[in-house]
């Protein structure tokens, strides 16, 4: 898939002639409360309750994981300011109001660099000026596929169809973390 970074327009024409809109807004309601069934449709339909789970958890913010047993990022040696994306790929998207994205690095010598890199500090600061204190970050590293997941709870708003944002999708997010100009080891420049 190639693009040019950051040319995700929403294509909403609705400013032209204004109209009504869907607006996403996820509601909460108690499990208890449901009938789980599976149903089967056509000539012989059937239902059947499932039930409800053993127990319940409350919703929350779930927990995120930092790098354990970081590597100091002066033992890669010398750095030269590049984008990001001159070592590393990355895939984003929305989930409703919330952004999620993978970065990711090609070769096993980059990986030690990028997971002690890329903590959630990092991110928010990537983010520059559309950081906003009211989001939530959730990590999580990926070893097996060198990567590096951030899920950034809020930045499109009440969601896809109602963000305000010209990349309402999230799909360019990964193209703008990639512009962004990093120190990064020379080593792996070459």
């Amino acid at each position: 898939m190639q693009h040019f970074a950051g040319a995700c327009a929403s294509g909403d024409t609705r400013t032209a002639i204004p109209k009504t809109f869907l607006a996403y807004y996820p509601g909460l309601i108690e499990q208890s409360t449901l009938n789980e069934a599976v149903h089967f449709c056509g000539s012989a339909s059937k239902s059947f309750a499932v039930g409800h789970p053993p127990q319940y958890e409350a919703v929350g913010p779930r927990d995120h994981y930092e790098t354990e047993n970081a590597v100091d990022l002066g033992a890669f040696g010398l750095t030269i300011m590049r984008p990001l994306g001159d070592i590393a790929l990355a895939r984003s998207g929305d989930k409703g109001a919330n952004i999620n994205i993978g970065i990711f690095v090609r070769r096993e010598e980059e990986w030690d660099w990028l997971r002690s890199f890329l903590n959630v500090a990092q991110m928010k600061a990537l983010m520059g000026h559309d950081w906003h204190p009211t989001f939530h970050v959730e990590r999580i590293e990926f070893e097996h596929l060198r990567a590096v997941h951030f899920v950034i709870y809020g930045p499109l708003g009440r969601g896809v169809s109602s963000s305000s944002r010209l990349d309402s999708l999230g799909k360019a997010f990964g193209e703008y973390i990639r512009d962004r100009h990093i120190p990064i080891p020379v080593k792996f420049l070459a």
